[in-house]
């Protein structure tokens, strides 16, 4: 009975953080990937241009993403 009770269907829940149903899951990502993002992006300070130009391509787009599906 205590494991009925606690059963997570973590398929479900995987699914909603890759193609999240609402504004929180895509709030939770940005919340997540921000900090990422910067992190990486201060790491590409020693690397070429090229290198950082495609980092920094990487960072918009991702985020760009999340935002288009936040304003839907």
């Amino acid at each position: 009975m205590l494991t009925e009770m606690v059963a997570v269907d973590w398929s479900e829940f995987a699914l909603d953080i890759v193609l999240p149903k609402t504004d929180r899951i895509v709030a939770i990502q940005w919340a997540i990937m921000g900090p990422i993002w910067l992190f990486l992006i201060a790491l590409s300070w020693q690397y070429e241009r090229d290198i950082r130009h495609f980092l920094w391509g990487l960072c918009t787009i991702n985020l760009a993403w999340f935002l288009w599906r936040m304003v839907h």
